[in-house]
């Protein structure tokens, strides 16, 4: 079966994430922080590792790197929600979200997500890095 850490600093996000991807068939562990999902690699290694981009303390391009480093065969799906362009025009955050995903595919990762993304979209880029579940 395949393994998935969500690596979030928002509990919603990881809770509904969790709960999706088990019920499409994955095995899931969750975690708060870069270090923790990290941590969980060490201890039971995930074939995909989801992590939103924006967190306190270590953000997900640092994560994304570390996990390139550490374990060079894990595939990477990064999310993030930092910003959107609205009916009313631009908003400075839409051009925040797509650098640090920018930074992300550079520093390894193999899918980006922008938040909100539909659960179809999740599940197709687990299957399409990890096979079914």
């Amino acid at each position: 079966m395949t393994r998935i850490i969500v690596i979030d600093d928002e509990e919603d996000i990881r809770n509904v994430l969790k709960i999706i991807l088990e019920r499409a068939g994955f095995e899931v562990d969750v975690a708060a922080s870069a270090d923790d999902g990290l941590d969980m690699m060490r201890d039971k290694k995930a074939d995909v590792v989801i992590t939103d981009i924006i967190m306190p303390g270590k953000d997900g391009v640092d994560a994304v790197y570390d996990i390139r480093m550490e374990f060079p065969k894990t595939r990477i799906i990064v999310i993030s929600g930092g910003g959107n362009v609205t009916p009313g025009g631009y908003e400075p955050g839409a051009i925040k979200t797509t650098a640090y995903l920018a930074s992300a595919s550079a520093a390894g990762a193999d899918v980006t997500l922008t938040k909100p993304f539909d659960r179809e979209a999740l599940i197709e880029a687990v299957t399409s890095l990890a096979g079914p579940g």
